[in-house]
């Protein structure tokens, strides 16, 4: 977060999707531009699935990183695609601090429901194909 902060003052801008309680992010900027709001809902879930398992074991980055690259490589997707869904269904942003410290920032819980939330929204037809 350092490098990005012009001046101290300007962390809260950076970091207020940690504090927003009831979270709603565009359904229009989740979606990557390779896939449509149908794909990226299935992705998503699975993704969700995957980190829901991981974060039984253990919820540190480098243990929910490897899993999510290998799902990535298993389907064939772009990592850029997942991860930049994943990022804006969870912060609402397409640029944040690293995507895995941003999960272990928001914790376990909050992180399931965000994606839950991301996918709902897909699924009911609110982002543009």
């Amino acid at each position: 977060m350092q490098e990005r902060l012009p001046k101290l003052d300007a962390i809260g801008e950076l970091v207020d999707y940690l504090f927003v309680v009831d979270f709603r992010p565009d359904a229009a900027l989740i979606v990557p531009r390779r896939w449509d709001a149908t794909a990226t809902a299935e992705n998503l879930a699975a993704a969700r699935r995957l980190i829901a398992e991981v974060g039984r074991v253990s919820w540190e980055a480098d243990e929910i990183e490897p899993p999510l690259r290998q799902l990535v490589e298993e389907r064939g997707w772009k990592a850029g695609d997942l991860f930049m869904a994943i990022r804006v269904a969870l912060t609402g942003r397409t640029a944040t601090p690293p995507l895995f410290d941003i999960m272990v920032a928001l914790g376990y819980e909050r992180t399931l429901g965000r994606l839950d939330r991301a996918i709902e929204l897909l699924d009911g037809g609110s982002a543009a194909p």
